[in-house]
């Protein structure tokens, strides 16, 4: 592993270096083939920067974090590439292990193997309501969702607030 550390408005110590070089030295396990590493450490006003850019085999891993103290943001920006590190890893191994299962599962078992997530129920009461006053109920509620009985079709329905904050009116056809 090759690891080049960068020091920006900051005087430059072995300490440091030695601190970072340690750290990145546990990412071996994860990571195959050649790997370059830059870190650069920075001062500004008084905030500590550490930023760090992994590249594996054409794999890039960039962090990057401030903090109070020189060392916590180390430790912090190796935390958020560790994380990166274990995901990748984790996807990988369940991407291999996928294929080799299904090749060898008989087509009965695929099905099977997907549990279901858990689904938490809630009882709601259906009230008769105009469309006008189920968005205002929303709105001072600040539920997501609202399932009424229209005045104006007698059927039900179900108003949705969206990411963006437009509505979404959904009238089930339950024939």
């Amino acid at each position: 592993m090759q690891i080049s550390v960068t020091f920006r408005q900051i005087e430059p110590s072995d300490a440091l270096k030695n601190y970072v070089t340690d750290r990145l030295s546990k990412f071996k396990r994860y990571l195959e083939g050649p790997v370059e590493a830059h870190v650069v450490l920075g001062l500004e006003k008084f905030r500590h920067l550490a930023d760090v850019t992994i590249d594996s085999n054409g794999r890039v891993i960039k962090g990057k974090d401030e903090n109070t103290d020189m060392y916590a943001a180390i430790d912090l920006v190796m935390d958020k590439i560790d994380m990166q590190l274990k995901k990748f890893r984790d996807k990988q191994r369940g991407s291999k292990g996928d294929r080799l299962s299904r090749t060898a599962a008989a087509p009965e078992l695929e099905a099977e193997e997907a549990p279901l997530p858990s689904v938490r129920r809630r009882s709601v009461e259906v009230r008769p309501l105009q469309v006008n006053d189920a968005v205002e109920m929303m709105q001072t509620s600040g539920d997501d969702l609202l399932v009424f009985t229209d005045v104006a079709n007698g059927g039900l329905s179900i108003l949705h607030r969206r990411q963006d904050g437009s509505y979404v009116l959904v009238e089930p056809d339950l024939r």
